[in-house]
């Protein structure tokens, strides 16, 4: 007898965080560097990141004719939500967020990349409870 049913998973009682739930909790958690940040929590923001350091480009670009002002600027705001989350993100994974230096090597963004879109641990690691 089949069921209809597939299985989904655990289910953390929460749905992934939105775009604009990442962005605010990113900036509100700036300058947290302990406990965990989901998959989503952190895709969104990088491509928040993303979307901001595009139009800081472009405007710069337009206006001065070269990147400049506004791209300085735009990188100085996200840099600490940014380092924030990346090291969050390392902790869901169990990983100490030192690790982060790994992308300081050639080979070491392989690594650090499986571990940004590896599932976080299901149970609490020693950085706190799943997210």
């Amino acid at each position: 007898m089949q069921s209809d049913t597939a299985y989904l998973g655990p289910m953390t009682g929460r749905p992934d965080m939105t775009f604009t739930e990442s962005v605010s909790s990113c900036f509100s958690k700036a300058f947290v560097f302990t406990g965990r940040a989901s998959r989503a929590e952190y895709w969104w923001f990088a491509l928040f990141t993303l979307l901001v350091s595009m139009v800081a480009g472009i405007i710069d670009q337009s206006a001065y004719g070269e990147p400049a002002t506004v791209t300085a600027i735009t990188n100085l705001v996200i840099l600490f939500p940014s380092l924030a989350v990346n090291i969050r993100r390392l902790h869901d994974t169990g990983h100490s967020g030192w690790w982060y230096l790994i992308i300081l090597t050639i080979i070491g963004i392989i690594p650090y990349f499986i571990w940004m879109v590896s599932k976080g641990d299901d149970r609490q690691n020693e950085y706190g409870a799943p997210v």
